[in-house]
């Protein structure tokens, strides 16, 4: 009997890239597809590559046998999809084990790393060498490929917030098995390629970005160097109607202190009480936390309506003159403005620790969390955001252990939209995701991140228990209905879980049939992750 392409396909991956490389047993692609979703993909193998001669092989019998690929840097990709395939059918191709550093410029500050490279792995790496660079720290933990989040565009909270935009150079296996690389490179200016992110020519390497193009098995970022002095500041807002006043008072912040303040959080109660307090697991099933023992919660830990946070870095000087620029636009504003350096909340932290009783308890949980939070600030990785995804179900892990909620049983989509830093579609925005949330019986928790002067980026997590039907049916349908009625508003979002792409892709859109139209010169047989921000 002849064999079937999947099972030729497979045969001939074990050949060129060996047995153990090949992974077929059925357990181990049920945890390969393991989501915060309810989301499992039907996938024949996952391919274990260890080196871009590996994925050049892979991609080849890939396009002689006609069986589409899935690439995944490190696969948390938490409350998007995880590792899971936009399409059934696809051969898993995790590049975790692509762990390599490969180059290091300590004077003009970048790194060239392969998609396995996690945010811990290069910490340490800086760490060992007793080098002060930032790691481009997000929330998605330790663990995360630093090269995954670039290529979805994701930000953090250090200076180079939008990580895409240190991106200096992308190195990638293309559908027939070649290499994509900078044409600087090829003109022999493999120095400056490292340098200078815009190359020579058309600009192409944006094209590896949420798309489906090719596999990237190297890129080079450019690095933000530790400054002198970090200092975090966190105010709060004791009325909700200052909302309006500290949406321009953080814009004016930013404008006056550019180059010196990174992002600036705003984060309403629910959303840092989710950070300190325990779910109240008495709430009978559907049931909101009741407006009164919110209140009570938020008195037990000191927090406001809204809380706002963010960090200056630089030298004494420049951090002294922003943070008065900071009290001076926040005054009459905000209720409460701290700064804190990592080492004094650290301090704190320790100090609570003697305290005895419920007190002590409180402020430990309080110094804690601020602990975790300014070390994230200060560039180092964190699992601080992680407890989130447990807040309404999944198992937190034994001491010791990482967080994966996926692997736990916690239920999470992301809604993350794009947000104007306008006051009024703020609280417009604002009163679209509570109104929603609450009709659908899903806990509020918004945050706003600026990416800039003029533009948020929303994050709002739905949670739920992936194991009661109804409880998952009301997530889902508050994840349409917040995109549907937030893109009608304007609001949407910048990335999209792999169960959704087809609600940001129109065929009748010039975008689209553009894209579209490059994918069918690149990738005709459709072999890389087939329906990834795309028509094909």
């Amino acid at each position: 009997m002849n064999a079937s392409p999947i099972e030729y396909a497979i045969s001939q991956w074990q050949q060129a890239i060996g047995e153990e490389r090949v992974v077929t047993d059925a357990n181990s692609l049920r945890d390969a597809c393991a989501d915060t979703s309810p989301l499992v993909r039907k996938i024949p193998c996952v391919l274990r590559p260890g080196s871009e001669k590996d994925v050049r092989q892979i991609v080849r019998i890939a396009a002689d046998t006609g069986v589409a690929l899935f690439p995944v840097s490190t696969g948390r990709n938490w409350g998007y999809g995880t590792a899971n395939p936009t399409a059934d059918d696809c051969a898993m191709v995790d590049l975790s084990g692509m762990r390599s550093i490969l180059e290091f410029d300590e004077d003009l500050g970048w790194v060239t790393l392969e998609p396995g490279v996690t945010q811990q792995q290069l910490s340490d790496f800086f760490a060992e060498r007793g080098v002060d660079f930032l790691v481009p720290v997000t929330g998605a933990g330790p663990d995360c490929s630093l090269i995954g989040n670039a290529l979805e565009r994701g930000y953090g909270i250090t200076p180079i917030a939008d990580h895409f935009s240190a991106v200096t150079r992308i190195r990638a296996v293309l559908p027939d098995g070649s290499i994509y690389d900078s044409p600087l490179s090829e003109l022999g200016g493999a120095s400056i390629d490292r340098s200078f992110k815009w190359g020579v020519g058309p600009y192409l390497d944006g094209l590896f970005t949420q798309s489906n193009l090719g596999i990237v098995t190297s890129m080079t970022i450019a690095l933000a160097r530790r400054p002198q002095k970090v200092v975090g500041f966190f105010f709060g807002l004791a009325a909700d109607t200052r909302l309006e006043d500290a949406v321009l008072a953080v814009r004016r912040i930013l404008q006056k202190t550019a180059g010196t303040t990174g992002s600036i959080n705003l984060m309403n109660r629910h959303r840092v009480l989710s950070m300190v307090e325990p779910y109240p697991a008495h709430l009978a099933d559907g049931e909101l936390i009741p407006a009164e023992l919110l209140a009570s919660m938020a008195r037990r830990n000191q927090v406001m309506i809204w809380t706002g946070a963010g960090a200056l870095y630089g030298d004494g000087a420049m951090v002294a003159a922003a943070k008065r620029i900071v009290r001076r636009e926040l005054r009459g504003i905000a209720s409460r403005l701290v700064f804190f350096t990592p080492g004094n909340v650290s301090l704190l932290n320790r100090l609570a620790g003697g305290i005895p009783g419920g007190l002590g308890r409180q402020a430990q949980n309080i110094f804690g969390t601020l602990d975790k939070t300014l070390r994230l600030l200060a560039g180092s990785p964190s699992e601080i955001a992680l407890p989130l995804c447990y807040w309404k179900s999944g198992t937190p892990p034994a001491a010791g252990r990482r967080y994966d909620p996926a692997r736990d049983g916690c239920g999470l989509y992301w809604y993350s939209p794009l947000v104007p830093m306008t006051p009024a579609l703020v609280r417009d925005y604002v009163t679209l995701v509570e109104r929603i949330c609450r009709d659908n019986r899903i806990e509020p928790l918004i945050t706003l991140t600026s990416l800039s002067e003029r533009c948020w980026d929303s994050t709002v997590p739905i949670l739920f228990d992936p194991q009661d039907e109804t409880d998952v049916g009301r997530a889902e349908a508050c994840y349409r209905e917040l995109f549907e009625t937030g893109r009608q508003r304007g609001f949407v979002p910048y990335r999209s879980h792999v169960r959704t792409m087809e609600w940001f892709v129109n065929e009748q859109s010039g975008f689209w049939q553009t894209a579209a139209a490059i994918k069918d010169a690149i990738d005709p047989a459709g072999i890389i992750a087939p329906g990834r921000y795309s028509l094909r």
